[in-house]
């Protein structure tokens, strides 16, 4: 299972991450740098200045979008979140500048901006955050199409799928036994199968913050095919039998 991400978001700030400095001038400098974060659609996610550069502020913005401003922060005044749909979802952590989502929706998913001002010095600092909200997947439906052969055989396509095709979903299918690295990647798995040949295989779908997963049996999707060719072989093993009998006697 893939956990979501409830941490503050400077926890995911890694060495690969690159900070420009985009303009300096007059005891303003702006830096920027570019973050993801997931988040769980009906769950709670914080977001954070990476505190390289910590306060006292004298001014906490939080940006929607990186342009809509959802959440002001100002030294001895109240805090103040406007009139968007974010609105009844987010306050200010305790630190007074993570901002805490509640109850996350798929609409969430943006670039949020977080810009302070730093009191001593009137610095401008400024990060963005990519934030995108996904859905726990639900268990895989399996779409088969079995058919027989002459040798004796069982062929049959199955195809894994999951309600949230637009959740960044990839599948497998792992044959039981099999080291993960033999997996097949991709819905569909296409199987010639008889009796004795591997019969457990199963489908794993993932996507950044879960796992589902099904299993199916060849031995229970081939049972009427395979018991169709036997009766098949019988029809024409039989009359052979009775004629070789006939002969003998």
């Amino acid at each position: 299972m893939v956990e979501a991400v409830s941490a503050n978001a400077h926890d995911f700030l890694s060495s690969s991450d690159i900070w420009n400095t985009i303009c300096i001038s007059r005891n303003v400098t702006i830096f920027y740098s570019a973050r993801n974060v997931v988040g769980v659609v009906g769950e709670s996610v914080n977001l954070s200045f990476s505190k390289l550069y910590p306060g006292p502020y004298s001014e906490i913005s939080w940006f929607y979008n990186e342009t809509q401003k959802i959440l002001l922060w100002e030294r001895e005044e109240q805090t103040k979140i406007f009139e968007t749909n974010l609105k009844p979802r987010i306050c200010l952590a305790g630190d007074n500048i993570t901002l805490h989502i509640q109850q996350l929706r798929k609409e969430d998913s943006s670039t949020y901006k977080l810009q302070t001002s730093l009191l001593s010095t009137r610095q401008v600092l400024s990060e963005h955050i990519r934030l995108d909200v996904y859905e726990r997947l639900t268990k895989p439906q399996i779409a088969l199409s079995p058919s027989s052969s002459d040798n004796g055989t069982c062929l049959f396509n199955a195809t894994c799928s999951v309600e949230q095709v637009r959740e960044n979903v990839t599948y497998n299918w792992i044959p039981l036994g099999q080291r993960i690295n033999a997996s097949i990647e991709g819905p569909i798995l296409s199987v010639r199968w008889k009796p004795g040949d591997q019969d457990q295989y199963t489908c794993i779908a993932r996507n950044p913050v879960s796992n589902s997963s099904y299993t199916i049996f060849a031995s229970k999707l081939c049972a009427d095919k395979t018991s169709r060719i036997s009766l098949k072989l019988l029809v024409v093993i039989l009359p052979s039998i009775f004629n070789l009998l006939f002969i003998l006697n």
